[in-house]
């Protein structure tokens, strides 16, 4: 299981060598950008994936502060114009912490 923090690049495609191509490009794309990604890929039916798909897995921590996320997936549409690129941000990990009340503010202020 990838870490929290780990960009993965999820590919769909309808043939092996075609989700192994886009994986190799995938892959130059992200250490162009200086990024360590981690690929999935999944070979489904013509009918079920008529293009390919990419779609770039990352935490909101990284969405927010690395610009180099969005120069991949910008690359990633270049150099693979056949297939569908998104982004897809984690933002579970914001949401993970309670925010602390009113009243326990007023409590440690008083």
């Amino acid at each position: 299981m990838p870490s929290i923090d780990a960009i993965v690049c999820e590919i769909i495609a309808s043939r092996a060598a075609k989700a192994a191509a886009l994986a190799e490009i995938a892959a130059t794309c992200a250490r162009d950008v200086g990024q360590k990604v981690i690929f999935k890929t999944l070979v489904v039916s013509p009918a079920k994936a008529p293009e390919p798909v990419l779609t770039v897995h990352l935490p909101v921590e990284f969405a927010a502060s690395q610009h180099q996320v969005w120069c991949l997936a910008c690359r990633l549409a270049c150099f693979c114009p056949d297939a569908r690129v998104s982004v897809l941000v984690r933002g579970e990990s914001a949401f993970g912490a309670k925010p602390k009340t009113v009243a326990s503010r007023r409590r440690r202020s008083a």
